[in-house]
């Protein structure tokens, strides 16, 4: 099992560097409890983990990983563990702030965007359930941008999932009474796995500048 090796390989590498230099703030975490400041929801199948991204230390990001990077409307059944573990980053441990870090050539795009996603026999049931969490992106960019290539197409149903699940993160009575006290920011961030750049969704301009 040579992939599995690999990652005993890796993790050697990790235990002999990075872990030595990290166990004092893991030590620190394990005595006093992790406070993370920042919930991240990002796609499963992003290309650099959101600590890579950001640089960050442990315990400074809580992550929730899914197919998309998506976040389904208050009230949805059947996803509990994802719903979980939203409410739990922000009821108790009072995140200040969530980011939906979505990505450039993103797989769950890519199947909301093919006519699998329509076909009858295209997708796993349980696979559709899921995307259609966004089919309103893939509707929108369908009717806004027929004319253009698959490719752009795609790239606008990235950004237009991430305003979805902004706008769904809003349908929480609990994320709403945070925001409405000024104790939580919700931003919309998109990561060209490519360029290695960030953008930033604008509510104001309805368009993503680059930010980083």
């Amino acid at each position: 099992m040579p992939e599995v090796g690999k990652l005993i390989s890796g993790f050697r590498t990790f235990k002999a560097t990075t872990f030595p230099r990290q166990k004092d703030v893991i030590g620190h975490l394990l005595a006093q409890g992790h406070k993370p400041s920042t919930l991240v929801i990002s796609c499963a199948d992003i290309r650099l983990s959101p600590a890579e991204i950001f640089s960050s230390n442990p315990g400074d990001l809580y992550v929730i990983n899914n197919i998309g990077g998506l976040i389904p409307k208050f009230g949805t059944t059947g996803i509990a563990g994802i719903l979980s573990a939203l409410e739990y980053a922000v009821n108790d441990l009072e995140v200040q702030n969530i980011i939906v870090l979505g990505h450039a050539k993103c797989d769950g795009m890519k199947m909301i965007m093919s006519e699998k996603f329509t076909a009858e026999k295209g997708l796993s049931e349980a696979m559709k359930v899921w995307l259609s969490v966004a089919a309103e992106a893939r509707d929108a960019v369908k009717k806004q941008l027929a004319d253009k290539s698959e490719e752009e197409q795609q790239a606008a149903c990235e950004h237009e999932s991430i305003i979805i699940a902004m706008r769904n993160l809003l349908s929480y009575p609990y994320i709403k009474k945070r925001l409405d006290q000024n104790k939580l920011n919700i931003f919309g961030w998109h990561f060209d796995v490519e360029s290695g750049t960030i953008s930033g969704f604008n509510p104001d301009t309805n368009f993503f500048n680059e930010i980083a």
